[in-house]
């Protein structure tokens, strides 16, 4: 990932959400980058930097990937119960009514630490809470963390570690569970960056767990800084368990390493002067003489006693005082240096270069230190610091310091070695626990997925349920309609039956004229063989002259429109295989005042006297208009009036 498209994103980040990441590992914001181009199917970094310039909500959820907000209450119950045991009870020694007690929990993320402290101050204090000025200060850069964190509610699932008696009296409700408002009222939460913003001062307590394992090295120790500004003297630091405070042990001392408490060290105060008695002039001579000499004992004894080699010359270069280390460092046994010259000693013969170095003190008097090869290949170590008179007026002389560095160099290269192997084992310590929190947040959404999954399969269940319950209907109204289908072939059969049987000519006629059923004295009235053949046939389509069919589609209406009988009596058909005369009956089949269709039945008349009434057998005029006796004498009558009418 290239450092300038990273420094442009980090760059876009601080400038439209005011995040600053830069103290943030980059190894870290690699990672978890990548994640995020991983979960949109962007394998190139420039595709992504260019995808989320220009999407407005992909900061956000960038933002979720990169701040990891893993976090419950009462994580690592075992911590907790040590502040609630001892900590808490140290901190609060000596607070009188009114006193404040402050809190900083700081990379709070949603809430569930800041609230647990609280809990846990609430239950020191019991009845008398309202007594003192508690204050909980919990900050994070996160802006919907917090929002979540100042809307305390949280899903029952989470409170898994809280004790059964802490969830019933300082949590309501059910599947969610709310803060209650005497715990809330202690919590105020803030926007804050741990690295560049001020601290919160004046704290007893300062809760920051897990969030310097985000930081590279260098910001850790600005943070660890700003930490010690912020707590009062004898305040404490709680940290994460993957945490420590080794490259900061001149600012804090252990409590209980083991769940990371530490003590903030004091600032030393500056010693009282001490007031002096007067005295006489004898006394304080004696007492000046009797000092003077004590002091000659004891720096006698101290040069004797000291690791180093010291030697002390005068104005002129002599030796005036030496140690036995000195001797020692230099292998001079058996043999003393005092009173005698430094350039003709022994001293001299082991380092030649001393003199010229003395030499090079001389002008402005000035601290030299240089290293010498001492026998048995040791380096020697040399400070040469000039000894001024009273108001630097003259030189009295010179004090020479000497130190095996062999040792020390070894060591110090071990040191810079194990230092390097302790940061090592520290930032792989900080990447897994970093990597098991992204763990633990990718095992919390895969059992989110799977509870999804899970009501998923439910919900499938039941539908496949209903699908069987539809399926066993719909297998009882088929086999009803089964048995309905052969009712209806029985009662069809039945039908058909009786319509063959039936003497007179039968037709069934649609809307639309045409013939839907009809008998085999039908057919054989017009002249037809099978019924199969002529299903369909229009009305209009019968062998008849154009005035008898036009006739009879006129009945057919009128009957069909008045959804009422209709009868034409002694009818001539012509064009038809009946020789008589006939009464066409029209009766309308309709269903709630919607008439479908039409049943013509011819009826024929027997043309014998008194068989039916005095019907004599009346033809139709003119190709057969007319359909009855009365409609042919009503004819004959007007043509004779139509001859009797003068001419105009």
């Amino acid at each position: 990932m290239a450092d300038l498209s990273l420094k442009d994103l980090l760059h876009q980040l601080a400038e439209r959400r005011g995040l600053e990441l830069r103290g943030y590992k980059v190894t870290t914001l690699e990672r978890r980058i990548r994640r995020r181009m991983f979960q949109l199917k962007i394998g190139n970094f420039r595709e992504y930097l260019e995808f989320f310039t220009n999407s407005p909500n992909e900061i956000n959820d960038l933002l979720n990937t990169i701040l990891i907000n893993v976090t419950e209450f009462f994580r690592d119950p075992q911590a907790w119960e040590v502040l609630r045991k001892t900590i808490l009870p140290y901190l609060c020694r000596g607070l009188r009514s009114g006193d404040p007690l402050r809190v900083w929990s700081a990379g709070c993320a949603s809430g569930e630490e800041a609230y647990s402290a609280a809990i846990i101050i609430a239950e020191h204090f019991g009845s008398k809470l309202a007594d003192y000025d508690v204050k909980i200060y919990a900050t994070d850069i996160d802006d919907d963390a917090l929002n979540t964190a100042r809307r305390a509610e949280y899903a029952a699932k989470l409170l898994r570690r809280v004790p059964p008696e802490l969830r019933a009296k300082y949590f309501t409700g059910d599947k969610v569970m709310r803060v209650n408002r005497d715990v809330r009222r202690l919590v105020i939460f803030g926007k804050s960056n741990l690295a560049f913003d001020a601290p919160i001062s004046h704290v007893k307590l300062l809760i920051c767990r897990n969030a310097l394992i985000y930081f590279d090295t260098a910001t850790q120790e600005r943070i660890m800084a700003r930490l010690h500004y912020a707590l009062d003297p004898g305040g404490i630091l709680f940290l994460g368990k993957s945490e420590s405070q080794l490259r900061s042990a001149s600012l804090f001392r252990p409590i209980d390493p083991k769940w990371r408490f530490f003590e903030r060290v004091g600032v030393p105060r500056d010693d009282k002067e001490i007031a002096m008695p007067v005295s006489s002039e004898d006394d304080l001579r004696a007492r000046t003489n009797e000092e003077v000499s004590l002091l000659k004992l004891y720096y006698n004894s101290l040069l004797q006693t000291l690791d180093p080699g010291i030697i002390v010359l005068d104005s002129r270069d002599v030796i005036l005082i030496e140690n036995p280390a000195a001797l020692d460092l230099w292998r001079i046994s058996g043999k003393k240096l005092v009173g005698k010259l430094l350039a003709e000693s022994e001293l001299a013969a082991r380092c030649p270069e001393l003199p010229s170095r003395l030499e090079s003190t001389r002008p402005g008097n000035i601290e030299v230190n240089f290293e010498c090869n001492a026998p048995n290949d040791r380096k020697i170590a040399i400070t040469l610091r000039p000894i001024m008179t009273e108001k630097n007026k003259g030189r009295a002389g010179t004090l020479l310091f000497m130190e095996d560095i062999s040792p020390k160099e070894k060591l110090q290269g071990t040191i810079e070695a194990l230092e390097t192997t302790t940061e090592e084992l520290q930032s792989a310590n900080e990447e897994l626990e970093t990597t098991n929190e992204e763990l633990q947040s990718t095992n919390e959404e895969l059992e989110t997925t799977n509870e999804e999954l899970q009501s998923t399969n439910e919900e499938l269940e039941t539908t496949n349920e209903e699908l069987q319950s539809l399926n066993e209907e719909l297998e009882t109204t088929n086999e009803e309609m089964e048995l309905r289908g052969k009712e209806l072939d029985s009662l069809n059969a039945r039908y058909s039956d009786t319509l063959e049987n039936l003497p007179w000519p039968v037709m069934l006629v649609d809307r639309d004229h045409n013939i839907l059923i009809w008998n085999s004295p039908a057919r054989k009235l017009f002249g037809f063989g099978t019924a199969s053949s002529t299903i369909g046939l229009s009305l209009t389509r019968l062998p008849l002259p154009k005035e008898t069919t036009s006739a009879l589609v006129r009945r057919y209406r009128s009957a069909l429109i008045k959804t009422k009988s209709v009868v034409a009596k002694g009818v001539a058909l012509k064009g038809t295989r009946s020789h008589g005369l006939m009464d066409i009956h029209f009766k309308p089949l309709s269903k709630e005042g919607d008439s479908g269709a039409v049943l013509i039945m011819f009826r024929p008349l027997h043309s014998e006297s008194g068989s039916d009434g005095e019907r004599p057998a009346v033809r139709s005029n003119s190709g057969g208009k007319s359909l009855s006796r009365k409609s042919a004498a009503g004819n004959s009558i007007r043509r004779k009036q139509r001859r009797k009418k003068p001419n105009r």
